[in-house]
């Protein structure tokens, strides 16, 4: 296992779970999950199916208000500052003893552009696709379904793909990081062993349907062996079965 495991002592990723319980006492006074303005995505909602790693930085959806809020809070009550990255939206960094933690904001109304292509995500999908869950330490917030957290996964590695091979990125060594993280996510919300089965195919093919040319990015998780050996839980050859039986099902 790497690291990061769920038992596991890394003070910077315990140092973002409490980052993330105070952002969800937040949303709760703020919001109604039942119909969710703030939604999380990335490494921790992948972590709320499959807890085999959690993640240093949050990312959120969110519409402008909330953004600027919730920014504000952070700044104000936790100790952030503004910070902007290439190929991320507005985000704030906190600095702590064991490492850097960024939360990530994106829009619902700023289109959401994939890299090198004239397509744009559409929020919009997430609209029905979402579902209040538990991250570790009894931690509550809303999460996309597994399909859709599947297919915004895909876009992060369309997006860091594209960056790294036009060599865009302002950091490629971190950049080539988390798309090693991108990929072992993506076996981790498809590992039937770990409620991979549960993933509600017409959502994933109606999405897919939107965006086919995230099919290539699905296939680069089997040619990934970093990404592969990163989860640790399934061989690279069960890594090609699983993916190509879910291209197969949503063909």
């Amino acid at each position: 296992m790497t690291g990061y495991e769920l038992n596991s002592s890394s003070a910077i990723i315990r140092y973002s779970l409490d980052e993330l319980q105070e952002i969800s006492h937040y949303l709760m006074e703020k919001e109604d999950f039942k119909h969710p303005v703030t939604v999380l995505v990335g490494g921790w909602a992948v972590d709320s199916y499959n807890p085999w790693f959690g993640s240093v930085d949050i990312d959120l959806i969110t519409n402008s208000s909330t953004r600027q809020s919730l920014s504000y809070y952070l700044r104000d009550q936790r100790g952030f500052m503004p910070y902007r990255l290439t190929g991320l939206p507005t985000s704030v960094k906190k600095e702590t003893e064991a490492g850097a933690i960024i939360i990530d904001f994106a829009t619902k109304q700023k289109p959401f552009p994939f890299e090198g292509t004239d397509a744009d995500l559409d929020f919009n999908i997430l609209e029905g696709n979402t579902e209040l869950r538990e991250i570790r330490g009894g931690t509550e917030i809303a999460v996309p379904n597994r399909a859709t957290l599947l297919v915004l996964k895909l876009k992060a590695i369309w997006d860091r793909s594209y960056r790294i091979e036009k060599q865009l990125s302002a950091d490629l060594e971190w950049e080539t990081g988390k798309l090693i993280k991108d990929h072992a996510d993506i076996l981790a919300l498809i590992d039937p062993e770990h409620g991979g089965n549960q993933i509600d195919i017409s959502v994933l093919g109606k999405l897919m349907e939107k965006y086919p040319f995230l099919k290539e990015s699905l296939i680069s998780v089997y040619n990934s062996n970093e990404g592969v050996e990163k989860y640790n839980r399934i061989s690279y050859g069960d890594a090609r079965i699983i993916i190509d039986r879910t291209i197969s099902l949503i063909s």
